[in-house]
């Protein structure tokens, strides 16, 4: 989905909340600009996947509902291994780091795993 088609569906008020993903369309900044659109139509933001990332856009608006987590290195090893230090959930509660942006580091093995230098 794209957030063009999110647009869409809030404008014809055909959903009750919305549920994107920053890390497949756009990033944090189209989250964001979305979430704005979902403030203006009444609808709640339920963002899937990477509850790191998508925490801190329903933390900061009133349009915010819930994250999703996949925090099982079975299901989503990737998700285990891509940070040093992630934020912890404890009883279901997501606690938020209070380190500047998002409070994450790209661990460093993850990196030299899956990453690819760009130039």
């Amino acid at each position: 989905m794209t957030s063009y088609g999110c647009r869409a569906m809030l404008e014809e008020q055909a959903i009750q909340i919305l549920q994107f993903d920053c890390t497949m369309m756009g990033g944090f900044t189209e989250g964001r600009k979305l979430t704005g659109l979902c403030e203006l139509n009444h609808v709640q933001v339920a963002p899937h996947h990477d509850c790191f990332i998508h925490a801190h856009i329903v933390a900061s608006s009133p349009a915010g509902c819930m994250v999703e987590a996949f925090t099982d290195p079975e299901r989503d090893p990737l998700q285990a291994e891509l940070y040093e230090d992630p934020p912890e959930i404890r009883q279901g509660i997501l606690h938020l780091k209070q380190t500047p942006g998002l409070g994450l580091t790209l661990s460093k093995s993850a990196l030299a795993k899956y990453g690819q230098q760009i130039i």
